[in-house]
């Protein structure tokens, strides 16, 4: 009896750690079709013909509008379709009327659909950050902090830390930042919104490393008692949204930070060593009340090492840190760590949000 060519390959141990191999040589390969598709408009297509709707490489094509005018190929298309079909990213079928088609519509859990563009609720630009040349040029030189702990891989490939040639070279990577923080706080802080009822009761939060502040605006739309003061460098805080409650506050959290009764943090310890997050929470303990808290929201990564899809998601961030910023994800431990050291007396667990785990640091 004939059998499948993957069911032989999975029958043998070899084979199996030889497939797992052969994965990690082709990198960039999944990344790079979705940001493909992501040029193409291929997540809002799909996205609009609905979730129970599949299309065929053909009629996704006839669909995509390019500014020159020029036509898709569905062949090369549909290349770029069946991989994200093999990682669950689009369900597949065979197209009942032409067997050599394959249909492909969105699938549950998948996950494409973050990548449509959603009125900027969006991953998109995160992943065109990510996968931005500038990032692809630190990660050459990974090793090199291996050896050398002291000095990012970014340094080494840039010539300098990742947030000076953002700001130096805004075309390159400093545009794609704010867009990516924006697309995933809208994302997220919904979900958080509905889960964690902390910022009931204060009077006034401060949103350190806020960007233009769509995170703070976010919160103040559910709870618009609050005086809202986002924090950031003085370059970024012009370019600030402007809220009825928001009030933008420029400066360095490594030296001071605004008065309020919290303060909220979004991806931003994991930027840092751990001196400089206790440097940057003594600032915050400083500005507190005695009832004063810090709402941190950061990966936290598990104690003992495992498979699930979150800590593979946790352990990749945690890479990416280390190459571009000298910083790094942390365990609820090196967190009760970091806290206890600028004076917070306890750290405690709130809510989580897909890879993200809310945190409250309590002066008491």
């Amino acid at each position: 009896m004939e059998q499948s060519v993957n069911k032989i390959a999975h029958e043998d141990d070899a084979s199996l750690g030889l497939i797992r191999a052969m994965h990690v040589c082709q990198p960039f390969s999944l990344p790079f079709v979705v940001r493909a598709l992501i040029k193409l408009g291929v997540p809002d297509i799909l996205v609009e013909a609905g979730p129970h709707v599949e299309l065929t490489a053909t009629e996704i094509a006839s669909r995509i509008v390019t500014p020159s005018g020029r036509a898709p190929d569905p062949g090369n298309l549909d290349r770029l379709l069946r991989v994200l079909a093999s990682h669950n990213f689009l369900r597949a079928s065979l197209n009942s009327e032409n067997h050599d088609e394959t249909k492909y519509g969105l699938s549950l859990g998948g996950g494409l659909q973050y990548f449509a563009s959603n009125n900027g609720r969006s991953l998109a630009p995160f992943l065109l950050l990510s996968a931005a040349p500038v990032s692809m040029r630190s990660f050459q030189f990974l090793h090199e902090t291996v050896l050398d702990p002291s000095v990012e891989s970014a340094v080494h490939a840039l010539g300098m830390k990742t947030w000076e040639y953002a700001q130096k070279h805004p075309e390159e990577l400093g545009n794609l930042v704010d867009p990516a923080m924006g697309g995933t706080s809208a994302l997220v802080m919904p979900i958080l919104l509905e889960k964690y009822t902390g910022f009931e009761g204060l009077g006034s939060l401060v949103d350190v490393g806020g960007g233009i502040g769509e995170t703070l605006a976010l919160i103040l739309s559910m709870y618009p008692q609050l005086r809202g003061i986002n924090f950031d460098q003085p370059h970024v805080v012009p370019k600030g949204v402007r809220v009825t409650g928001l009030e933008h506050v420029g400066g360095s959290f490594l030296e001071t930070c605004p008065q309020g009764d919290a303060v909220f943090m979004k991806w931003i310890l994991h930027d840092w060593s751990d001196e400089e997050c206790v440097c940057i929470l003594k600032n915050i303990y400083r500005a507190l009340p005695p009832h004063g808290k810090v709402v941190n929201l950061d990966v936290v990564l598990p104690d003992v090492v495992d498979s699930s899809l979150k800590t593979q998601c946790g352990f990749k961030f945690d890479v990416m840190m280390m190459t571009l910023f000298q910083g790094k994800e942390r365990s609820l431990s090196q967190f009760r760590k970091i806290a206890a050291d600028a004076g917070f007396m306890r750290v405690e667990i709130m809510v989580a949000v897909a890879e993200l785990t809310l945190l409250e640091f309590h002066k008491s």
